[in-house]
């Protein structure tokens, strides 16, 4: 069996900050076999156009699964919570988008406050994002922690 994960990020394609943070955590706390496990990553360009991308997962999904029999795919949907606990925006949000995957049968993830405060601890400008790639890096290869789906931290394995 062959499974392909379709990360949909909030990042946009020329950044490409939140899918390199989550690359390099596969990488470093798994160890996969690479042909039968495909990861491919969908970038929303900002969350609010989650909505957008039926299409894109829809003709990654047809094209894996023209690649042979039994291959299944999962859709991971990953989103920053921002200030949730201070602005009911942002709860209201999360909780729209977390019924929109329970509607697709799609994986909900989010990060608190967001990616880049869940590897380096501290808010990143948004201009700043692709350029602290190093350190996050680090982070990541030092870290003891890795949040898994469904919100919570587990130890390394």
């Amino acid at each position: 069996m062959s499974l392909q994960l379709i990360f949909v990020v909030e990042t946009n394609k020329t950044c490409k900050s939140d899918w390199i943070y989550i690359k390099d955590t596969i990488d470093y706390f798994f160890e996969y076999d690479r042909t039968a496990i495909k990861l491919t990553p969908v970038y929303m360009d900002g969350k609010g156009k989650y909505k957008n991308k039926e299409k894109e997962i829809s003709k990654n999904i047809a094209a894996y699964k023209a690649g042979g029999k039994g291959r299944q795919t999962k859709v991971i949907y990953c989103f920053d919570c921002d200030d949730y606990n201070t602005k009911q925006e942002d709860a209201f949000f999360l909780e729209k988008v977390r019924q929109y995957c329970a509607e697709q049968k799609y994986d909900f993830v989010w990060f608190c406050k967001d990616i880049e405060r869940v590897y380096t601890g501290k808010k990143v400008n948004a201009v700043d994002k692709k350029n602290n790639y190093g350190e996050t890096t680090k982070k990541i290869q030092t870290q003891e922690m890795l949040m898994f789906p469904g919100f919570f931290l587990c130890p390394k394995i």
